[in-house]
């Protein structure tokens, strides 16, 4: 069971993380301060501070996280209305609640992009390393009184050309289809 549990987990923070630190890149290049960046929820069970005052923490339940900026009352992102009302200049332009609405559109939106880029990674890295597949156009059945058997295809048929178009895979054959309708019947090479 550990082996389904802890590569799960090791998976859901990669993704948490990148997606943290999505809205934390956008929220330091905006000037926002940053207080905590939780990988997890709940009580912390380690962490460190860095030089611009961020905690960076593990905690008890690793089932997301979150970037808790400079004002905010809670990991949330709720405003703390006192302490927004009481800051000074300086704090404000640290404050996410100060931000214009573009920046703090970018910040929220950091998350998400970061994990979409990470999704182009990792099915880049996918495709490099595997190839793509696909499905060789022979044809596994043919039902009765269906457009496939009035063209004359057989089970067992290789489908190589469609107009004279070549057909290279299963999936050139919808596209093939798709874009003849009504005139291909004549025109199956197999």
């Amino acid at each position: 069971m550990l082996s389904y549990i802890l590569p799960f987990i090791f998976q859901i923070v990669i993704v948490v993380f990148i997606h943290e630190y999505g809205h934390y890149y956008f929220a330091k290049r905006f000037g926002v301060g940053v207080t905590d960046f939780s990988i997890g929820f709940g009580k912390e069970v380690f962490g460190f501070n860095d030089r611009t005052g961020t905690r960076w923490k593990f905690s008890a339940i690793p089932a997301g996280g979150y970037v808790k900026m400079f004002g905010d009352e809670s990991a949330a992102s709720t405003a703390d209305i006192d302490k927004l009302t009481e800051m000074s200049d300086t704090d404000k332009q640290r404050s996410f609640h100060y931000k214009s609405l573009g920046q703090k559109a970018a910040i929220v939106a950091g998350g998400p992009l970061f994990n979409f880029i990470l999704t182009i990674g990792i099915f880049t890295y996918f495709i490099f390393v595997n190839g793509i597949t696909s499905t060789a156009p022979i044809v596994g059945e043919v039902l009765e009184k269906s457009a496939a058997q009035e063209a004359g295809l057989i089970a067992g048929d290789e489908i190589l050309s469609i107009n004279d178009g070549k057909i290279e895979s299963f999936q050139d054959i919808s596209l093939a289809i798709s874009t003849n309708l009504g005139n291909i019947s004549k025109y199956f090479s197999f």
